[in-house]
C-alpha cells in the first residue's frame, strides 16, 4: 500500500505543478523557465520511478500470493471508487 500511496503522491505532485505552469502561461502569458522545466522533468521522473517500484512489488506479490494480489487490487478499486467524486472536483 505504501508503494501505491507513493505513486499517487508523485502523480499528484507532477500534475499539480504542470497545472500551475499551464495556468501561468494562460493567465500571464509567461513561458516555462529552464528551472521550471527541469523541476517538471524531475517530478515526472519521480513518478515514473514510483510506478516502476509499484509494478515490481505487485509482480512479486502476485508470484508469491495471488490471493493477496487480487485482494489488494479489489481494495484499490474500492478506494478509487470512493475518491472519484473528489478527483472530479479537483480535476485529477
Amino acid at each position: 500500500m505504501r508503494s501505491y500511496n507513493a505513486m499517487e503522491t508523485t502523480k499528484r505532485r507532477h500534475f499539480d505543478y504542470l497545472t500551475m505552469l499551464d495556468s501561468k502561461k494562460k493567465k500571464f502569458n509567461l513561458d516555462v523557465s529552464a528551472d521550471e522545466s527541469t523541476m517538471l522533468a524531475s517530478l515526472l521522473q519521480d513518478h515514473n520511478d514510483e510506478v516502476m517500484a509499484f509494478k515490481s512489488r505487485c509482480d512479486a506479490l502476485k508470484s508469491c500470493n495471488a490471493e493477496a494480489h487480487k485482494a489488494l487490487f479489489l481494495y484499490l478499486a474500492e478506494i478509487n471508487k470512493a475518491m472519484a467524486p473528489l478527483s472530479q472536483t479537483h480535476g485529477h
